[in-house]
């Protein structure tokens, strides 16, 4: 074997063993991005379900608001009507001007004997609207 062989069959092993080298390198590069991409697979099905789990959530509060603002119009209309239905009561009855002093005497603190006095009423009706004001008041706080 000449000389010239006995370089080229060592370049021959030394590319052998780099190109061995490299696979190996680039097998341990692809174990490596395998192994990220699994992490980021399992993160990404992480978030999902946590995206879908808020995504529930956001639509039960949104139905549980449209919810609240229905009743909240309903009640609102109820008011409304109550409201009216007072006032036209307070327009046709002439003996609504005492009932309408006798509520405000009621607000602003008078006693019994008071709303009886000013207004004329009997006890049984006077002791009615402060017992009226004492409930209002109860469920106001």
């Amino acid at each position: 074997m000449d000389w010239i062989s006995v370089i080229a069959l060592g370049l021959a092993l030394v590319c052998l063993a780099g190109a061995a080298w490299f696979s190996h390198q680039a097998k341990k590069q692809s174990e490596l991005g395998q192994k990220k991409i699994q992490s980021l697979e399992v993160l990404t099905k992480n978030l999902l379900q946590s995206h879908r789990l808020v995504e529930r959530q956001l639509e039960e509060l949104h139905e549980a608001n449209v919810s609240f603002v229905q009743e909240l119009e309903r009640q609102s209309e109820q008011v409304e009507q109550v409201f009216l239905r007072t006032s036209q009561i307070q327009s046709q009855d002439a003996d609504s001007k005492l009932y309408t002093r006798a509520v405000k005497l009621v607000e602003l603190g008078a006693d019994l004997d008071e709303v009886m006095r000013e207004c004329e009423l009997p006890k049984a009706e006077a002791e009615l609207l402060l017992s009226l004001r004492n409930k209002m008041k109860g469920q106001a706080s």
